[in-house]
């Protein structure tokens, strides 16, 4: 790990992997849903939503809920990685593959 950064955003869904982590719980659209499983991360006061940056090989990994951080952790931690396919198949809701945070990534960062 090169650099790590803790902040404060003013919006935890700015994150790439918030709407692939973050599931909504009640009958709205993402985008204006109030309650997810895994629960949104709490707002810290005036700050903000606390976030963490990680720099790896040239490359910023942001998250802005520790659930998101575990997912990243858990997916890139298996010696095969997972098809974005079969990890988009896993959430409700209209975006496909290659929107998936996995396959956003650039290829020199999945080895």
């Amino acid at each position: 790990m090169k650099n790590k950064t803790f902040g404060y955003t003013e919006d935890w869904k700015t994150s790439h992997m918030a709407y692939w982590v973050h599931i909504e719980a009640d009958d709205k659209p993402w985008y204006t849903s109030q309650k997810f499983n895994p629960p949104a991360p709490v707002r810290h006061g005036s700050l903000g939503y606390p976030y963490l940056t990680i720099e790896l090989d040239g490359f910023r990994f942001s998250f802005t809920s520790e659930a998101q951080f575990e997912e990243f952790k858990t997916i890139m931690a298996r010696k095969l990685l997972p098809t974005t396919i079969e990890l988009s198949s896993k959430r409700p809701g209209r975006k496909g593959p290659n929107g998936h945070w996995l396959s956003r990534l650039p290829a020199k960062t999945k080895p």
